[in-house]
């Protein structure tokens, strides 16, 4: 591609700041693409709804003359998708090549109730980036033109794991909000710890407003000495308890493609998930994972079970998930975002 810089819309953190709890989409991107010597503009760097939302506009306009190619994010939400409307708007107003990547899991949920305004944005865009085949086809069926392009992660930094056997020592990490839905791995620890008197688990993540509740309904069913807290874990944290717990659990009732569960195949625990979403599209039952319905938790404890009492099973599922998590590394998602860049501009020459 020529020399042009692509503008990535997104939330981005400082570059002065070294301690980073969060690294967004749309800067592991950005990341990516520049260390591959593509000149990238990013924006924004405010937390701040509104400032956001005025610096966004603010750099479209400033760098009007310099890009001919952005990518903004598409959530599901109505914050992000007023957000992105803006940003489209003024893109395309200065004729813009413009690609979605639609990052919301609850997207065709809310599209069902009204699929009108969604559509609208999906087809201003030139293209619609999925990083899951699940809302790939689901966006076909509304005939929008998308490509498939998975979440980009940097797999040199984990390390597989290769256990003889797996046992009672779980890992659960999400946000503590209700769309990741940790009631249920309370519940499932609740029955695990009948079974297994020596059962543990972790449950990482940022609280979104939830995690007080858990930690007292954790303590109503006694497993206090079971359950640890740690909060928002860095990377080095996810390998030390990747090397100590050894099954992770998804329990989320809405989600598209969560690298989460790419993470913890990468690092070589087998996963025990429900089947929403996206989810049945990454993990093929008995293959790459075990999958459940959304709040059975009886079924995700046979599921645990069956990995603690099938050694084998246990360790060729980890090594069928640690072969799938390889086409979520650098060098595949970089060829197909290039490849993409180059027939944008083909369109345009």
């Amino acid at each position: 591609m020529n020399a042009k810089p692509v503008l990535i819309v997104g939330l981005f953190n400082k570059e002065n700041k070294n301690n980073h709890n969060y690294i967004s989409a749309a800067e592991q991107l950005a990341v990516l693409l520049s260390a591959n010597n593509i000149n990238i503009i990013r924006t924004s760097f405010y937390k701040n709804k509104l400032l956001r939302l005025i610096d966004t506009v603010y750099t479209i306009i400033k760098n009007n003359a310099k890009i001919e190619i952005a990518i903004v994010p598409l959530y599901g939400t109505r914050p992000s998708f007023i957000w992105q409307e803006i940003a489209t708007r003024a893109l395309k107003l200065f004729r813009k090549k413009i690609i979605l990547i639609v990052h919301g899991g609850s997207i065709p949920q809310r599209m069902e109730v009204n699929a009108t305004h969604f559509l609208k944005s999906l087809r201003r865009a030139d293209v619609a980036v999925c990083p899951s085949a699940y809302l790939q086809q689901y966006l076909k069926q509304h005939c929008v033109n998308t490509m498939l392009i998975e979440n980009v992660l940097d797999l040199s930094v984990y390390t597989f794991c290769q256990r003889a056997s797996v046992d009672a020592h779980i890992m659960w990490m999400r946000a503590f909000e209700d769309t990741y839905n940790p009631e249920m791995a309370i519940r499932v620890a609740g029955l695990l710890k009948k079974k297994y008197p020596h059962f543990t688990m972790v449950m990482a993540g940022k609280d979104e407003g939830m995690l007080d509740s858990i930690k007292l309904l954790s303590k109503q069913n006694q497993l206090n000495n079971h359950i640890i807290f740690p909060g928002f874990i860095s990377m080095q944290q996810k390998l030390e308890y990747a090397q100590k717990q050894h099954i992770y659990i998804c329990t989320n009732r809405i989600d598209n493609a969560p690298v989460s569960l790419i993470e913890f195949m990468a690092l070589g625990l087998p996963i025990v998930s429900v089947n929403t979403g996206g989810i049945p599209y990454i993990i093929k039952d008995g293959y790459n994972g075990l999958l459940v319905d959304l709040d059975d938790d009886a079924a995700m404890v046979q599921k645990i079970e069956l990995l603690i009492n099938n050694s084998s099973m246990a360790s060729s599922i980890a090594e069928n998930a640690y072969h799938y998590s390889r086409q979520y590394g650098k060098e595949n998602v970089l060829k197909k975002w290039l490849n993409l860049f180059d027939q944008l501009q083909l369109k345009s020459a």
